[in-house]
This record gives C-alpha cells, structure tokens and sequence, in this order.
C-alpha cells in the first residue's frame, strides 16, 4: 500500500522560505506576461466603439495638427495618502486644474459628475484611504503634430519606430488618443507592445518597443554601463549659439533635482549624479559616418580629447543667438530631462526649447553654470501661466485671482469673481439638478457645461510642437544596433 500523497498544506510546510518565495516570484512573472499590456481600446470609463474615423480629424484651416474629437470620459484615481481627511471639495479645489472649477462645484457633486466607490456623496464627505474617486467629465485633447509615424523594425521580438515631436508615449494629463500607443492602435492594428522606455513628448527619435516580456526585460535603459544589458544612447540637437568644442568632447557631470513634479521641471542640484557627454558635429560628417559605417560614432580617434569646462568663457548672455550649432549628445545616465539641463548649464541650450531656454524665466544668465536668478516659486508660477489651458483663451482674461504652489498646482480663492467678459462660465446660483441614472441627461448637462466647448482657444502653431532633440542611436549589444534617420532641422545650414 502506497503512502498517502501530502495535502497542498504539508507541502506548503515542508517547503522553505526561501523556495515559497521562488514560487511566488515565478507566479507573478507568468501573471505579468499574460496580461494585455500597452493601449487598451475597450474600458469601462470611455466609449469602446470608436474607430480611427470616429477619433482622429484634420482641420483644413490647420492641417499640419492632428486632432482628436471631444468625448466623454470617466478619470478614475484612487485616494492619495495626502488627501485623507480632506473634504472632496477641498481636494478638488487645491489638487485639479482650474477649467474643472468654473462650475460651481456644488452642481458638480448634487448631479453626480463626482462620485467616490461609484456612489453619489455630499460635498463635506471625508475622503478615506481605499476610496476610489471618479469625475464624468468632457475631454478635450490637445492637437499634436500631424506626421506619420515611420516604422524602422518591426519582428517577432520589437517595434521600433521614429516617434514624431509633440506626441506623448502612452496616455498621460490631456492626451489619450494623441499618443503614441493608440495610434499604433488604431492606424497601425499593433497592440499589447511593452515600452522598453520612453521619450518626452516633445522629443523625436528611435522608441523601441518589445514584443514580448522576456525581450522587454532583455534590455536595460537604467543599467550601470558596464552591465552586460546595459544601452548606449545618442541623441542629436541643434544648439543656440556657437558651440565651441568641435573636435573636443566636454563631460557635463552634475546632479540635477526636481522642483516641480507637476510640471516636470528640473535644474542643477540635489544629490541625483548624473553625467552627459557633448560634441560639435556637421551634417555632413553625420551623413559620412551612416553611409561609410551605417551607424553614427561618437568617440574621436585622437586620445585625451576631454577637456575641463572654463565657466570663464562662452557666457549665455555673450552669444549671438542668430548662430546654431549640430551637438551629439551621449547621456551616461538617464535622468529626466537631462540632456536638456545639461546643455543649459554649459550655456548652450536647445534652440526651441520652451523650458530651458527661457532667461526672462531663468534669468539673465539662463541657469548656466548652476546660476538661477530667480526662486522656484517664481519659476514655477510663471511656466505654469504660460501654459496654463486659459493662456490659450482667445478673448483677453488676467487670472490674478489664483496663486501657484511650489508643485504648480492652482490655488483658487473661495470668492472669485467673472473672468473676463467674453469668457462663459457657469452662474454660482444655478440649481438644475439631473437624473445620474439617465445617461443621456448627464452627457448633455456636462456638454452644456464644458468650459472648452464654451469657450474658444488659440490654436499652437506647429513650429511650437517641435523641439530639436532627437534620439538618432541605441546600442544594445555588439550585435544590435538600432539606428535612425537624421531630422529635417539637420539639413538646415548652420549659421
């Protein structure tokens, strides 16, 4: 007679700590790779049935946008640590963007566009951790450029492709739809892609994209160099001024922090080392090194080519902001925006560079070598004016009635008055109550009531979508290399 076989119980006590955790770890990995990942198309807070036709337009009065028809949304977050024991009113006021609040919120709550664990509550209900809040909204979306996106590989293992400027990698604040991931999704029928890494939105360049788990674990964007999956990166920009280290290479090799995570800004200090390399470089010797090589090369033949930065000399406020330049950038670390600080530190910043090259912002001296003439407030509320959603109103408004925290989030006085006299907004004494089981009724109050579809807003002109910082190489090991075109602006003469 055959010993009993052990329950699943005795098992699990025979079994050591160490093996539980190995069959645990096994467990999520499995889990993980069968998950659908990247863009989903079908969800239960947006419409499903859409088709590209029914997403994407081009205005003839603005064909080089691509646009995105208004529709309806449910944002969905789950109660943050710092919210507990606020109001719901309290958390909407200080937390959210302003075009939320031009209706009076009590209108808001009583009709249900606000719901916490998909029940209705009164405007004094007090937020506890586990609670999921919900906001039936209208979203409008803002245009991006209207280029196509070129695929470079596409294999049983990755996609890469040359990511156009102005679009962001996979939704994120007002862009859904105007994304890479979904219109991969709709224009392309590519789906369940996993982000190897990302590029910021307004950088173009090679985005590589997995196919399956395992690849996507094969290649490590945040790896110590001399990990053996570690990723050597190149990226090209066109600099303002005269750069002046031709056949030099200058090391940047300074920390950068965040000050702003709202809005992502960044600047030199704090203790995240990181280090960039830089060199001058012509079109023409890029060109060569693709045709001659089929891949671009960084390093110089001539040995000890590293020189030591003179803070001395090539001051931001001396240059001739007529005169650009052709700079190869080598990022030995991946930090945000750190190419874009780094270039601002030595004083060189990128041409069309919105953030970081903006000295009546920054100061006189535009953060180079470390130097910011201004506090973090000031730059914190000044960038967020700037590109605030009401900057954008076509009809004339001040907005002195709210303040700025150091995050960028808007604080609004309790007592606002009307903001302009073009501008619509929904009257404090309206008392219209709906029915939130009617989904008709609540779709046509949140039109009625949209600030976008009240107002009307300056369109940004497409050469405001560009910025010339564009990843032109990865390597990935001595076998595989991943190289892209040369953009447009580097064809451009320098002057």
């Amino acid at each position: 007679m055959t010993d009993k076989e052990p329950s699943r119980k005795e098992k699990y006590r025979q079994e050591s700590k160490d093996e539980r955790r190995i069959k645990f770890k096994e467990r999520r990995r499995l889990k993980a790779e069968s998950k659908l990942v990247g863009f989903r198309q079908s969800t239960s807070y947006i419409d499903s049935e859409l088709t590209k036709e029914s997403i994407y337009y081009t205005d003839p009065q603005s064909p080089k946008l691509r646009k995105v028809y208004p529709y309806f949304f449910t944002w969905i977050t789950h109660a943050k640590e710092r919210w507990y024991g606020r109001t719901i009113e309290d958390v909407f006021q200080y937390e959210f963007r302003r075009a939320i609040l031009k209706q009076n919120f009590d209108d808001i709550i009583r009709n249900g566009l606000v719901r916490i664990n998909d029940k209705c509550v009164d405007k004094n209900y007090i937020i506890r951790n586990g609670d999921k809040l919900e906001h039936y909204t209208h979203r409008h979306e803002v245009p991006v450029i209207n280029q196509k996106i070129n695929i470079l590989i596409n294999d049983d293992d990755y996609l890469v492709i040359d990511k156009p400027c102005s679009m962001p990698v996979h939704p994120c604040g007002k862009y859904r739809f105007n994304t890479v991931l979904a219109i991969l999704h709709y224009e392309y029928q590519l789906s369940n892609l996993r982000t190897v890494h990302r590029l910021d939105r307004m950088t173009s360049g090679i985005l590589i994209m997995a196919k399956t788990a395992a690849k996507a674990r094969a290649i490590d964007f945040n790896a110590d160099r001399s990990s053996a999956n570690s990723v050597d990166k190149l990226y090209l920009c066109r600099v303002r001024g005269k750069f002046p280290y031709m056949n030099q290479i200058v090391r940047v090799d300074k920390p950068i922090e965040t000050f702003s995570f709202q809005l992502g800004l960044t600047k030199i200090g704090g203790n995240k080392q990181c280090q960039t390399l830089f060199r001058r470089v012509t079109y023409e010797e890029l060109k060569q090194q693709q045709e001659t090589h089929g891949k671009f090369i960084f390093d110089l033949n001539n040995e000890n080519n590293e020189i030591v930065i003179d803070e001395s000399s090539y001051k931001y406020s001396d240059q001739d902001d007529t005169k650009t330049s052709l700079v190869l950038c080598r990022p030995l670390s991946g930090r945000m925006h750190q190419i874009r600080v780094h270039l601002q530190y030595l004083g060189f910043p990128i041409v069309n560079d919105l953030l970081y090259n903006a000295p009546d912002i920054w100061g006189t001296m535009n953060g180079q070598y470390g130097q910011y003439e201004n506090s973090n407030e000031f730059v914190v509320e000044t960038f967020t004016k700037r590109h605030s959603c009401e900057y954008w109103l076509m009809n004339d408004n001040d907005n002195e009635d709210e303040t700025i925290n150091l995050n960028g989030k808007r604080i609004i006085e309790q007592d606002q008055e009307e903001i302009g006299d073009d501008t619509k907004r929904i009257k404090t004494e309206e008392t219209k109550t709906i029915d939130v089981n009617d989904d008709d009724a609540v779709k046509t109050y949140i039109k009625e009531h949209c600030f976008e579809c009240l107002n009307q807003f300056r369109e940004p002109p497409a050469d405001q979508l560009i910025m010339y910082l564009h990843a032109l190489q990865y390597k990935i090991s001595d076998m595989t290399t991943f190289t892209g075109s040369l953009p447009e602006w580097s064809q451009i003469e320098i002057k």
